[in-house]
């Protein structure tokens, strides 16, 4: 039983993660899943590969590539004669060495292909082979293309290489260790413009109706971060002093684009200044692709961008998207200039962009701002501990690499670099993030070398910090009290954690803020190291406030209970952000007016969106007519967007009919869209709370109501789903067709697995087989992303009767985030029924 920590609650997450959560209930009884897979340690490199040059023609209609890779490769050990190369269902004609034009033969295995060479070539000796080849590739090079259901898709073709799919577009070796400079000549349809890596050496028109752009890129970098995207583009071009940028985006988005990009030159000057590193690449562009299957990815000077992030005008009420675009921009120096040694390593790409974009939001918009969004980090994080799988940083063991790019990954290395920022301080933190960078500048590195530059920058051995955040797993669970007399005040700490089976004991650097009865701040720096720990202090005065981790700097789980005075006071009187959140949660609690007024006054101040989002759901938790009249006449004043959306979900909280009509004016006002789907989620919750048909029937309406990426559509299905609502049955069938737009498919989906179990469960075998019929139909949808949802719906669904066609496609798809969700449902309908 995880410790119940009220600083953590659904309703403060960023609402972009609202989909994805019951926003009226919060599981802190862990259920998470061991890490299944194999131990993959780093790959063996037999040769060097120096260069890449791959001449290819992109047939959009087709579906398909031709052309020629030419590798020039150099062996590590004399005797070398024979190359073996990752790639994927390419159909090989020729292989030939390029200076002698010797032809060479070759075997086919899998996902791989040996060349045997004419000779054997001795270390260092420079081999060029040129290998003539044609691909319809399933994955690593996507193709775009509008139809009868979707007439308005664009026609684009674009590479996702993440994480080991590059080899089935081209010939290579696909591992982040191996480094190349590259040059890629993309023939395509003269209307048509393609981006690739690098400097854009020649465009040409050709004879036949067709263009070849030229690109080469003289910095080395790893196959999964060779890029290209083809489309029809307007070029908007921007510099920041020597950097030349390019955004490529849509002749009809030409505003949205523009705005998405438009602080990037100011992102690179402070990048570059904060890393002490100039930007390393000849440029930086981005270019806008439909239906990409992730939000961005970083190819080396060439970063690709799903164009679910233009915004308009409604949608940038509630959000912006500079935290992506300072992310993939991040990664031009982790994880591109140095790139992790394997896969087990990517926190050295992920979590370093993650924590950038704090970095930025501090640069832009102050501390408060910035800590506010890595708390809310720490919330995504804590949601996949608690609910899914638990594992340390650098984990080697996976079923499929991808499944490494997870939240420990991005949100809790954000905070653990924020904690190494504060044990270091700022000076040593940038200096040896400088002395990495420059180190391994163009090549590769592990956690150790991370922590070797540290120590070669600043003196500092940070073994212990290494060990407890980075090569283990978990986070303290704390419990603190405290006891003043005699002019002592006595603090004992419990890590409880440490009582479970396998918990351990963190060393944590803790600073202790004591406020006295007349008014003086004294503070100490302590070391928590063990399981139970007690410290003692000289403080004449009573204390009136007594902070434990001021500024709330160390991630954790916390139970230090005080009295209301002290939290009225901590609310009040303290300059730290999250220690006055802390406060306002910790008041839930307590029922009494003077509670309620604080919590009030702090809703309607001009403090914090955050410190006012945590009054709200306080008061929520609070209840009663008065709370109501005040979260009321807040509703009719608020200023803040974020602050708007958890008034709305409190009135869900409370599941009381009465506040219907209020709910359904904030739908219609057609103001924010995130108000909205904050007000369809409490109307999905009291319908399923008190099966209103008033409720159900405004629901069924907001259907219709279209909005940015269908936030608002999708978030009744989200709403219907957790609230289990048995009504929603025919409208998730209808609404998860090929050709409803894709957010509300998915919604859809979602929502069908649920409400397929709840009629399994009730014994009405009829709509429970109805739920089923659509899902496995729904197994050979052509787009991806609602293919993976079905999936994991029948999994949750319980009908063994999928495992057929389940297992059938374990042997055609090939998409690892597919595949493993197959295997997920496969192993939860295969496991015996509880008894």
């Amino acid at each position: 039983m995880a410790l119940r920590d009220p600083l953590l609650h659904p309703a403060l997450m960023d609402p972009r993660q609202w989909a994805e959560i019951d926003l009226f209930e919060y599981a802190f009884s862990p259920d998470r899943s061991p890490v299944e897979g194999a131990e993959h340690p780093t790959p063996d490199l037999p040769f060097r590969m120096e260069h890449l040059e791959l001449d290819l023609i992109f047939d959009e209609q087709e579906r398909s590539i031709r052309g020629s890779a030419t590798l020039t490769l150099t062996p590590f050990n004399h005797g070398f004669d024979k190359v073996r190369l990752d790639a994927a269902e390419l159909e090989i004609s020729s292989i030939r060495l390029a200076e002698s034009g010797a032809s060479l033969e070759w075997d086919t295995f899998r996902e791989q292909i040996e060349i045997r060479l004419n000779r054997t070539c001795q270390r260092g000796e420079r081999v060029r082979i040129v290998i003539a080849y044609a691909a319809r590739p399933r994955k690593g090079l996507f193709f775009i293309n509008p139809d009868e259901a979707y007439p308005t898709k664009p026609t684009q073709i674009w590479s996702q290489g993440e994480n080991e799919d590059a080899h089935w577009w081209f010939p290579c070796h696909d591992v982040t260790n191996q480094k190349m400079t590259t040059e890629l000549r993309a023939t395509v349809r003269d209307d048509l413009v393609a981006v690739s890596n690098g400097r854009l050496i020649e465009n040409r028109d050709n004879d036949d109706d067709t263009r070849t752009f030229h690109w080469r890129l003289d910095q080395p970098h790893p196959a999964y971060l060779v890029s290209i995207v083809i489309g029809k583009y307007e070029v908007i071009r921007d510099v920041n002093g020597r950097v030349p940028l390019e955004y490529y985006l849509y002749p009809d988005r030409l505003a949205e684009g523009r705005k998405l990009f438009a602080r990037t030159p100011e992102m690179i000057e402070f990048f570059s200044a904060s890393y002490g590193v100039d930007y390393p690449y000849p440029k930086y562009s981005q270019a806008l692709v439909d239906d990409f299957l992730f939000g961005a990815m970083e190819n080396t000077s060439a970063t690709t961008m799903t164009d679910r992030c233009l915004l308009d005008e409604q949608a940038e009420i509630d959000l912006n998207y500079d935290d992506i675009v300072a992310h993939e921009l991040a990664h031009q120096w982790w994880g591109d200039l140095v790139t992790c040694k394997d896969w087990s390593q990517i926190w050295l790409n992920e979590s370093f962009a993650t924590y950038s974009e704090y970095l930025w939001r501090e640069h832009r918009n102050g501390s408060k701002d910035a800590r506010w969004a890595l708390f809310q980090d720490f919330l995504v994080y804590l949601r996949e501990d608690l609910t899914s799988h638990r594992r340390p940083m650098v984990c080697r063991k996976y079923r499929f690499s991808e499944e490494l790019m997870d939240r420990h990954a991005y949100e809790k290395g954000g905070c653990i670099l924020h904690m190494l920022r504060g044990v270091l301080g700022d000076d040593q933190f940038f200096r040896s993030l400088q002395h990495y960078l420059k180190k391994h500048a163009h090549g590769s590195a592990e956690t150790h070398d991370l922590k070797t530059a540290i120590e070669e920058a600043t003196g500092r051995n940070l073994h212990w910090f290494f060990e407890q955040w980075v090569w283990s797993e978990g986070y303290p669970e704390l419990e603190v009290t405290t006891r003043w007399e005699h002019g002592q005040l006595r603090l004992t700490v419990r890590q409880l954690q440490a009582l479970e089976a396998n918990g351990r004991v963190f060393r944590l650097p803790v600073e202790i803020e004591v406020t006295s009865d007349d008014c003086e701040v004294t503070s100490w720096w302590v070391e928590v190291e063990r399981a139970e720990q007690e410290f003692h202090f000289h403080c004449p005065a009573r204390p009136v406030l007594v902070l434990f981790d001021k500024g709330e700097r160390i991630f954790k789980l916390l139970r230090f209970e005080k009295s209301r005075e002290e939290l009225l006071y901590q609310l009040t009187s303290t300059g730290g952000l999250m220690d006055q959140i802390r406060a306002a949660r910790e008041l839930a609690a307590w029922k009494d007016q003077e509670s309620i007024a604080a919590l009030a006054a702090v809703l309607n101040s001009d403090e914090h969106p955050g410190l006012r989002m945590a009054a709200a759901v306080s008061l929520a938790e609070i209840g009663g007519e008065k709370v109501r009249e005040i979260l009321i006449d807040a509703n009719e004043e608020v200023d803040d967007p974020a602050v708007h959306r958890t008034i709305l979900w409190a009135f869900g909280a409370s599941a009381d009919e009465r506040n219907i009509p209020l709910l359904r004016r904030v739908i219609e006002s057609r103001h924010s869209y995130f108000a909205a789907v904050g007000a369809v989620r409490s109307l999905a919750h009291i319908a399923g709370k008190t099966a209103s048909t008033e409720a159900f029937d405004i629901l069924c309406a907001t259907i219709e109501r279209r909005s940015w990426q269908e936030v608002v559509a999708a978030a009744v299905f989200h709403g219907f789903n957790h609230a289990k609502d048995r009504r929603a049955i025919d409208l998730a069938l209808a609404h998860c067709t090929y050709g409803r737009p894709l957010p509300i498919r998915l919604a859809a989906i979602g929502c069908l697995a649920t409400l397929g179990l709840e009629f399994r469960t009730a014994g009405l075998t009829t709509e429970a087989d109805r739920v089923l019929k659509r899902l496995l139909e729904l197994l050979a949808d052509p787009n991806h992303r609602a293919r993976t949802a079905a999936i994991r719906a029948l999994g949750k669904l319980g009908d063994p009767t999928a495992l057929p066609r389940l297992h059938d496609l374990t042997q055609h798809e090939c998409l690892d985030m597919i595949r493993g969700a197959l295997l997920d449902a496969i192993k939860k309908l295969e496991k015996p029924p509880k008894s």
